[in-house]
Order: C-alpha cells, then sequence, then structure tokens
C-alpha cells in the first residue's frame, strides 16, 4: 500500500519532532551531569570523584608487557576502557574542577 504525501509529510514531522525530543533531553541531563560534577565545594563530590580517577588509572599507563616481551593485547583494552569512564566524566569538568581534583592529594 502507498503512502499519501501527507501521511509521508506528518511521519517527517512526527520524526523531526522525536529528534527535536531527544536533543532536548540529552541536553537537560548533561546539564545535571555538569551540575553535578562541578560542585566539588562539597567534599563529597570531591572524594567521590577522586576515587574513580585512582580506580580508573587516569594516572597509569594502560599498556601491560607480559614476561615474553609481548604487549597484553586483552589487558591493554581492558584497562583503557576502565580508563575511559574518567575521561567521560572530565570532559564535563570546568577547568577548576579538574585541578582541584587531579592536582590534590
Amino acid at each position: 500500500m502507498t503512502k499519501t504525501p501527507e501521511a509521508i509529510e506528518a511521519e517527517k514531522k512526527a520524526a523531526a519532532a522525536a529528534r527535536k525530543e531527544a536533543a532536548e533531553k540529552k541536553a537537560n541531563e548533561d546539564a545535571a551531569i555538569r551540575l553535578a560534577l562541578n560542585g566539588v565545594e562539597n567534599p563529597n563530590v570531591r572524594y567521590v570523584l577522586q576515587y574513580i580517577m585512582r580506580l580508573s588509572g587516569f594516572h597509569s599507563n594502560p599498556v601491560v608487557i607480559g614476561p615474553d616481551g609481548d604487549v597484553k593485547r586483552g589487558s591493554l583494552e581492558y584497562n583503557v576502557g576502565r580508563e575511559s569512564v574518567y575521561h567521560d566524566l572530565r570532559k564535563l569538568m570546568t577547568a577548576e574542577t579538574k585541578n582541584i581534583v587531579e592536582r590534590s592529594e
């Protein structure tokens, strides 16, 4: 069964509205995450971010070399994947937050 031009146009408008709604939802979610991450004046936020940074291996080399001298590919992929969690959070941090979290011991 063929669709009428009006039905095709209505589907296009519905799809565009759904894309717009999804984009707005993602923007609102990103704004909420930025607000939560950049609240480092709260010691609990700072502690959790520092814990995630240490746990992810942010300051360590992800490459693992075995006793035979070869790079262990599985371990490398695991370490890089683990580190990417912190990198995703880091994208949403301000420069001030990065300094407080990464440079304090």
